[in-house]
């Protein structure tokens, strides 16, 4: 008895059909590199303003409301529209540690 192989249907896209990881993003694909600190996604952002983002996604980039958002290397504005393709980062200066200025006083006695 002889057994034969029926060849595989090829699917298409990744696993589970999500399409393949590594294709570029199409420009109505919408996704961006959107990173903080450690935390950096690729989420589907494009025609967002940077204020959308930063309110849309600011929990799960554990964003400080007070960040500076960088757009492809450029400060960017709040109003500023992200496209596909592009990277958003916000970060803080080094040692810039909150906004409240504390101002300490020594006083001296004299015996």
């Amino acid at each position: 008895m002889e057994m034969t192989e029926r060849p595989r249907e090829r699917q298409e896209g990744g696993p589970a059909g999500l399409g393949d990881p590594f294709a570029p993003a199409e420009p109505g694909g919408g996704l961006a590199v959107v990173a903080h600190g450690p935390y950096s996604e690729a989420l589907p952002v494009h025609g967002m303003s940077v204020e959308q983002i930063r309110r849309c996604f600011g929990d799960l980039l554990d964003l400080d409301p007070q960040s500076t958002p960088i757009l492809d290397g450029q400060e960017a504005r709040n109003d500023t529209v992200v496209r596909a393709g592009q990277v958003l980062l916000f970060t803080r200066r080094a040692g810039e540690k909150g906004t409240h200025n504390i101002h300490m006083e020594f006083a001296v006695r004299r015996g």
